[in-house]
């Protein structure tokens, strides 16, 4: 297979650290550590030591979700719509001054 402008290449994987759970008391320290490596490749992974269990945030007794009917076909349908819209002929109005149409021709 010929190389092409159109060939997809994977990005390169991230840098990966796995803190102590000494180093991952302080976070935001440890972030400032760090940086310098992470900067270079502008993200990274961070993994937390394997038996941190994270403390569950949502108070069950006052959280309230309401539903909502997402229409995603609908949706679609205006976008097609407005971007008929854009490209349909007698959609653009001549140009005119003072009430009268200019001519482009002239």
């Amino acid at each position: 297979m010929e190389s092409g402008s159109d060939d997809f290449l994977p990005p390169p994987e991230c840098p990966v650290f796995e803190p102590s759970w000494a180093e991952f008391r302080d976070p935001l320290g440890y972030i400032a550590k760090i940086r310098p490596i992470a900067e270079k490749s502008g993200i990274c992974k961070i993994r937390p030591p394997e038996d941190w269990q994270p403390p569950f945030a949502v108070e069950v007794d006052n959280f309230r979700f309401t539903p909502r009917i997402q229409r995603l076909n609908e949706l679609e349908q205006l976008r097609r719509l407005r971007k008929e819209d854009h490209t349909s002929p007698g959609v653009w109005k001549q140009p005119a001054l003072h009430s009268e149409t200019l001519s482009l021709k002239k």
